[in-house]
């Protein structure tokens, strides 16, 4: 990676996200969702969040 482009910023934005969501404690679907009262529903949206970050800096690679 020679320089960052705008989908690699966009999975630095998504990954800063993810980690106010683990510091908060809630993340955001369609609703507000609490670790304390839906812990599987979080993580999920969690792991969903962190594989869309992941893919914006590896995703274009196998695409070229």
């Amino acid at each position: 990676m020679d320089y960052f482009g705008i989908w690699q910023w966009v999975g630095i934005a998504l990954a800063a996200w993810v980690l106010w969501d683990l510091f908060s404690g809630s993340v955001y679907l369609h609703r507000k969702v609490y670790r304390a009262q839906e812990p599987s529903l979080y993580w999920m949206a969690v792991l969903l969040w962190a594989a869309v970050a992941a893919s914006c800096f590896f995703g274009g690679y196998y695409l070229a």
